[in-house]
């Protein structure tokens, strides 16, 4: 997760690109919705998902206070459960429910998970495919 939020406030998209089956890729976007009729292939590859990443990075950058911003996404950020199946295939889900710090000392909350289906190749495991977006329903 270092990695990940890292990359993020920095826009550094190759730092993180190998933790995914590019080949393989696709993401259903939940859009804060318990209804899966609602979700859509939000992501139909990586490429779309790398787009879309770099924009909300580039968008947080704007926004939040830099000094208060990687310690805010830490705070906000976990690993709620992690299941292996056996030893290629494992899925992990992941809150996010916390505050973004805004420029100007104003606050954004937010709260979603997503789910990850993964796989190991090579010795490595990869993201490849996720539910995202989904509400949070920890609160």
């Amino acid at each position: 997760m270092r990695v990940d939020i890292d990359a993020f406030i920095a826009g550094d998209w190759e730092a993180v690109a190998q933790d995914f089956d590019a080949e393989r890729f696709m993401a259903f976007d939940a859009h804060h919705s318990h209804d899966p009729a609602k979700w859509t292939i939000g992501f139909p590859d990586l490429a779309a998902y790398r787009d879309t990443w770099l924009r909300m990075s580039a968008e947080t950058r704007d926004r939040a206070a830099p000094d208060r911003l990687r310690d805010a996404m830490f705070a906000g950020a976990r690993v709620k459960r992690i299941e292996f199946q056996n030893d290629t295939t494992a899925i992990l889900h992941k809150v996010f429910n916390g505050s973004t710090p805004l420029k100007g000392g104003s606050e954004e909350p937010y709260g979603w998970q997503s789910v990850f289906s993964l796989r190991k190749a090579d010795g490595r495991w990869k993201v490849c495919s996720f539910v995202g977006y989904m509400p949070h329903t920890d609160r």
